[in-house]
């Protein structure tokens, strides 16, 4: 019994606690974190909305590839190869950049749990979690990460709720914020409005919302057979995400909103929150960092390989289809084009360990492209699944199309504020 009850869970779940740990940054780390320390339990409900958002592009996205048989991105090459190529780019550059903090901050956080006796032990440690991911993702494959990310989400769950517990939680004042929409006043540096704009862009839409559909392929889920397993998997994915984030928000809650302090970066929430909770929350909250900087290393790096190495296969014929269709199987760890993608994202940031300073500004311009495609990929996404002739019954009805015209608005707004913020400040840079 043990046995069939272990094969039907393996078969039900797995890409969306994959894509769970890959989406869950330490930019969400800070969001939900400023969220509890400025406004309390105010806006859990923001962070339900959110997930709103993930969930319905998520599920749009993934009952395309069920119903039509076919990527996404060879979906988004119908609309124009141009579309693929410019994602190709962004792929590129975004994953880069993206690894160059993460390295950074895998390393400076391992030292901070465990100084090793040695000069330049924050490098060391970076360099062994790069090594150790590597080897997760180009001998491992999917399947060894997907075991590996369902220990890695219970762990985590699991010392959140302890941090939660530390925090003397009020229940009914967190119901009332999660069931009870409102919108307190601006306090301190934020404004609600800014902050829920900025929990929606952070948490609702990026460019790693393709990767899910490429874990579902990994997975074996090809079909509309597989429906039900799928909606059951990210039902559970979204979960996750909304008690990891909920979790943060009623622990700065009920830690740093009475005392007024607020984290500004990832590396600030371990020094907070060991003042705040002493050694236990140094020791959830740099493990918490910690994991979440190496999952999102590995998942997202693993994702954006799927995506790079199904644009090649499909549009480059040089490399065309035929290697990668006689592999046979349900991975690609062998493929060569993914494993290229792989060594090119593992190593070619480790530079960076090497500047006296870190380049901020290039993580903060990943971040708003990636923002701005969020419009563009949306868009593309509706026209797809809007097909009556290809999707048939399993064409967008109005709830989904309207989440999605939703979150069109709010990435629109955060572009042109992005626009306009990074206008300001190379303005003031001429001054």
């Amino acid at each position: 019994m043990s046995t069939r009850n272990e094969h039907s869970w393996s078969l039900s779940f797995g890409p969306g606690l994959v894509f769970a740990l890959s989406v869950i940054g330490p930019g969400d780390l800070v969001s939900n974190t400023v969220v509890g320390a400025t406004f309390g339990y105010a806006l859990i409900w923001g962070l339900l909305l959110t997930i709103l958002f993930r969930y319905t592009w998520l599920n749009t996205s993934a009952k395309y590839v069920l119903a039509t048989g076919e990527s996404l991105l060879a979906g988004f090459a119908r609309l124009g190869k141009g579309l693929v190529w410019i994602l190709l780019a962004c792929v590129v550059l975004i994953r880069h950049f993206s690894n160059l903090y993460k390295f950074v901050l895998m390393g400076s956080t391992a030292h901070l749990l465990l100084p090793l006796p040695m000069e330049r032990s924050a490098t060391i440690w970076s360099l062994l979690l790069v090594f150790a991911g590597f080897g997760l993702m180009f001998w491992g494959g999917y399947r060894t990460i997907e075991r590996y990310f369902k220990f890695l989400v219970a762990l985590m769950g699991g010392t959140l709720v302890a941090a939660t517990v530390l925090s003397h939680p009020k229940p009914l004042e967190i119901l009332h914020g999660a069931l009870i929409p409102s919108i307190p006043g601006a306090r301190g540096l934020y404004s609600s409005a800014l902050v829920l704009t900025s929990l929606v862009g952070m948490e609702a839409g990026s460019l790693t919302n393709v990767s899910y559909s490429y874990f579902m392929h990994q997975k074996g889920w090809r079909n509309l057979s597989f429906l039900r397993h799928q909606r059951s998997d990210l039902f559970l994915s979204v979960c996750c995400l909304f008690l990891m984030g909920a979790l943060l928000q009623i622990t700065a809650a009920g830690t740093l909103h009475p005392l007024g302090i607020s984290p500004e970066g990832p590396e600030q929430l371990v020094q907070v929150f060991t003042r705040t909770l002493g050694v236990a929350g140094k020791i959830i909250f740099g493990f918490g960092l910690l994991a979440t900087a190496f999952a999102g290393y590995v998942g997202t790096t693993t994702g954006y390989a799927l995506i790079a190495t199904d644009i090649c296969r499909n549009l480059l014929p040089r490399f065309g289809l035929g290697a990668l269709a006689a592999r046979g199987g349900n991975e690609l760890k062998r493929d060569p084009v993914y494993r290229g993608w792989i060594l090119f994202w593992c190593f070619s940031p480790l530079y960076v360990l090497l500047l006296p300073a870190k380049p901020v500004w290039l993580v903060l311009g990943a971040s708003a492209l990636m923002v701005l495609l969020i419009p563009v990929l949306a868009l593309a996404l509706m026209c797809l699944t809007n097909d009556a002739k290809r999707m048939g019954q399993f064409r967008n009805g109005w709830f989904s199309n309207t989440v999605l015209i939703l979150l069109i608005a709010v990435a629109v707004y955060l572009t042109c504020k992005n626009v306009l913020e990074w206008g300001s400040r190379l303005s003031r840079g001429f001054q």
